[in-house]
């Protein structure tokens, strides 16, 4: 890391916004706007495409400044700085936390331990989409000479729920002769009704687990295996239906895997950050190498917004901020707990 940090509850920053969250719980909106009739113009913002009206939170001014002091007391400024520049501020597993390289233009340079990691992310894109356009195209055939039509996505977590929320938002752009389903409940009954109206000769499984041993993600896969099998028979036909989105070859292809059709990421990948690398081959397959692509350039705008993020000319972004206050202070009430699977 850059420097130490003082531990965050602790600051000043952070006591003077538990005092001012207090206050405001009591501040009514029609209030604010009758005070400040330019409010819904000044609290507000747009960039890349997306359009941010704050206005009607229970937001002033000073919160704005307490924000930007926390930020500046908590010396974001310099983290954010450290995560671009590939220093390993994950400081629980002493990893660099690079989901910002997953979507650098080619041509920039992010070094890991003196390694321009650029490169090696647009080599794995290219190789997704070669596998991509295969089979959107048909040319890739299932063990007995069909095209697939079918494609189940088995992770869990990150490897689950970054696929299945791009496939939702982006079904727009999708091949729509081509089915796309998501398994990660360990529960038997997510993968039976996965497939329970499906030909396996035209299915292709992609599973997505780095180490390839996730309890959940093998199990079901195990369970996709037997499925597969009892309509093709033959081992051999695992190589043209299983592909994998993992880091362990030897466990690959110990599964039947060819690891020719292995999708690899790296520890710099954080799980819920993932859905841009490999992680995202079900993503491609749907909507297409061209607008995965796209997808990506739109992350990488946000990406440069959020690099300047309290510089002057952007100041006004501080409404990021906001969401933290929102759900660190004033909705402490409303928070709770699920489980990381279907919900």
């Amino acid at each position: 890391m850059t420097k130490n940090i003082a531990s965050l509850i602790e600051s000043e920053a952070w006591k003077a916004l538990e005092t001012h969250a207090a206050k405001s719980r009591i501040l009514h909106l029609r209030d604010l706007f009758a005070q400040d009739p330019l409010r819904g113009d000044r609290l507000k913002v747009e960039a890349a495409g997306i359009y941010f009206d704050y206005s009607k939170n229970r937001i002033t001014d000073e919160t704005i400044k307490l924000l930007l002091q926390l930020a500046e007391e908590s010396g974001l400024r310099s983290r954010i700085d450290a995560m671009f520049t590939g220093e390993k501020i994950n400081v629980t597993e002493k990893r660099a936390v690079l989901h910002v390289a997953l979507r650098a233009p080619i041509g920039d340079n992010i070094l890991v331990d003196g390694v321009d990691v650029v490169p090696l992310v647009h080599a794995v894109l290219d190789k997704m989409a070669v596998f991509s356009n295969s089979v959107r195209s048909g040319k890739w055939k299932g063990y007995t000479g069909k095209p697939i039509r079918n494609v189940i996505n088995i992770g869990i977590g990150g490897s689950d729920l970054g696929p299945v929320m791009a496939y939702e938002a982006l079904r727009h752009y999708s091949q729509r002769d081509l089915i796309f389903r998501f398994v990660s409940n360990v529960d038997g009954t997510d993968i039976a009704e996965a497939t329970r109206d499906l030909d396996a000769e035209e299915t292709l499984f992609i599973i997505s687990s780095k180490t390839f041993t996730t309890l959940e993600t093998m199990t079901n896969a195990h369970t996709a295996r037997v499925w597969a099998l009892e309509t093709l028979k033959h081992s051999a036909a695992i190589a043209r239906h299983f592909v994998a989105v993992s880091t362990n070859a030897e466990e690959v292809e110990k599964f039947g895997i060819d690891t020719a059709n292995m999708f690899g990421f790296w520890d710099w990948v954080g799980g819920r950050y993932s859905m841009d690398s490999a992680i995202g081959l079900s993503t491609m397959i749907a909507i297409g190498p061209d607008n995965f692509r796209r997808m990506l350039t739109g992350f990488t705008k946000w990406m440069f917004i959020f690099a300047l993020l309290l510089s002057s000319e952007i100041s006004r972004l501080s409404w990021a901020f906001w969401l933290f206050i929102t759900t660190t202070f004033l909705a402490r009430i409303a928070s709770r707990s699920c489980p990381m699977t279907n919900i």
